[in-house]
């Protein structure tokens, strides 16, 4: 896998910048020019790269995406044969808490609340990603009612990552894991 190119980075180094900012000062609060100053250039080179504040909250949530597609994916091609034990599992595991971490600044936009329709629209859209890419994963491992599964799969994942922002702890995932089983098992 080659260097990204500059235009790539800088893309990049703002996003980060802009994930920094919702997450210190909240959504509402993340102007461009504060998004500039935290990734330290000039306010027109975010011009440059994003048209405006709704491609930049756009980027950020494909970011979003596409990393728990990367996971799911990745996860997929490491397994021989995918059954609900190895589904879950993997949800549960410390790997994808990882990401459910890098991910953070979706849990924070969601909290704040408040948002328009397009904004409100394209947040709902992450979690159509994501339910759709679990009921892939369980429809492969022929798990009867797929959706129904994905659907009790997502709220306890994001319940859960909710339930460690409130202070619930952080090692509560063989927990969920055994929740899980036991719900969709019976």
């Amino acid at each position: 896998m080659g260097r990204p190119n500059k235009s790539e980075e800088k893309r990049a180094q703002i996003l980060d910048a802009f994930e920094r900012v919702i997450l210190r000062d909240g959504y509402a609060k993340a102007s461009q020019r504060r998004i500039a100053e935290e990734a330290e250039v000039n306010q027109p080179m975010i011009h440059h790269y994003f048209s405006g504040s709704e491609e930049l909250l756009e980027a950020m949530l494909n970011r979003v995406v596409e990393r728990y597609q990367n996971a799911l994916q990745a996860f997929l091609l490491n397994s021989v044969a995918v059954d609900l034990s190895d589904v879950i599992a993997f949800i549960c595991s410390k790997e994808f808490h990882k990401i459910s971490m890098q991910n953070e600044v979706f849990f924070c936009l969601i909290g704040q609340g408040g948002h328009n329709d397009l904004t409100f629209s394209k947040i709902s859209l992450v979690y159509k990603e994501f339910i759709t890419a679990i009921t892939s994963f369980l429809t492969q491992a022929n798990i009867k009612n797929p959706e129904q599964a994905a659907y009790v799969i997502m709220c306890l994942v994001i319940g859960h990552d909710w339930a460690k922002k409130l202070g619930f702890g952080e090692n509560r995932n063989q927990l969920m894991e055994n929740t899980m089983k036991n719900l969709l098992e019976s």
